[in-house]
């Protein structure tokens, strides 16, 4: 490793981390990431068994300061635990907790342990001694940070600061990254494409049944005439109708012991955008499209896109201040996956 005092490639400067954890955070289903460095911010990416690929777009305008002083492009593998707990050090950087930890599976079973959730051991341990209460207490202040890097062979740098004056600085060993299967979305392949709120599709990933093993996604396109189920009432055939006039998009799941179906007409109340030509349905892993629902918990809108061969790309937006110009965004999270074979 190199020993001589380097001038820093990269500086990254911010009041408080919480911003940055969140979105580390809503991709931490892996402990090591690859991060990419640009002039226009981070691109942190995980993928899962080379069936499921995540990215945290992380711009530079959420820090106070953010200098990148290369030409190319930098890209290194880190522990995306570590650098998340390095994150937490003073307990303000917000917390999955117990909460966000049940809507990462939702219905769904899962012992996966996220990056940046610590041991369970530990946090008895931390609980019960009570150390540092006023430190370690959440929501307690802002912990300030300062990231640093030299270049390749060099450690990252974090610097942090509790607004109650402890500091503690942090180096986090960087790697040659494995090569990422991160297949690109086909916009010209494109069957299905969507903007809704959020807070609609969070909500259906909450309620799948916890034996489901797929989750299909359903889009309709306008001008399509529905089948009444058996038994529809007048009221029901109506919004049928509307559905049909107007699109529709769907999910289902089934479960041992019932089924859920959520039905979104494409309605301003809704959806900002919809479009679909043709009848489209594919399945997915249950537990896949589960893990987008920690994404989810600070999102305003998600864009959902669905190439004809099934290939799924959910982007998940976070607010965006009012002073924020309209061509820059707070921080985009990307989930990526194939459908089942079956549905191919």
């Amino acid at each position: 490793m190199p020993t001589a005092v380097a001038a820093h490639l990269l500086v990254a400067e911010c009041s408080d981390v919480r911003p940055f954890a969140r979105l580390l955070r809503g991709i931490g289903l892996k402990h090591s990431a690859v991060l990419t460095i640009t002039s226009a911010g981070f691109e942190v990416t995980v993928e899962e068994v080379r069936s499921l690929c995540a990215t945290a777009w992380i711009p530079s305008n959420i820090f106070s300061a953010f200098t990148y002083a290369a030409d190319a492009p930098a890209c290194f593998e880190i522990s995306l635990d570590a650098l998340l707990l390095c994150l937490n050090i003073f307990g303000n950087a917000g917390s999955a907790g117990a909460g966000a930890g049940a809507g990462a599976g939702a219905g769904i079973k899962s012992k996966r342990r996220w990056a940046g959730e610590g041991d369970e051991a530990d946090a008895a341990d931390a609980a019960m001694s009570g150390a540092s209460a006023g430190a370690r207490r959440p929501g307690g202040g802002k912990t300030g940070m300062r990231m640093t890097w030299a270049g390749p062979g060099f450690p990252l740098g974090i610097l942090l600061q509790d607004e109650r004056g402890p500091t503690t600085s942090c180096e986090l060993g960087t790697a040659e990254p494995e090569e990422l299967m991160n297949q690109a979305f086909d916009d010209d392949n494109r069957a299905v494409y969507l903007i809704m709120k959020a807070e609609w599709f969070r909500d259906a990933l909450v309620d799948l049944p916890p034996s489901c093993a797929k989750v299909t996604l359903d889009a309709v396109p306008r001008g399509t005439e529905p089948d009444p189920p058996p038994g529809a009432t007048a009221s029901s055939e109506a919004r049928a109708r509307k559905r049909g006039d107007n699109g529709s998009f769907a999910i289902h799941a089934e479960g041992d012991f019932g089924n859920v179906h959520f039905d979104y007409p494409n309605d301003k109340q809704i959806m900002d955008a919809f479009e679909c030509a043709a009848y489209t349905s594919f399945s997915y892993n249950a537990v896949h499209i589960s893990l987008l629902s920690r994404a989810l918990q600070h999102a305003t809108k998600i864009c959902l896109q669905i190439e004809h061969t099934g290939f799924l790309c959910v982007q998940v937006m976070m607010p965006i201040p009012d002073d924020l110009p309209s061509d820059r965004h707070n921080g985009i999270l990307e989930f990526k996956m194939n459908a089942l074979d079956d549905d191919v």
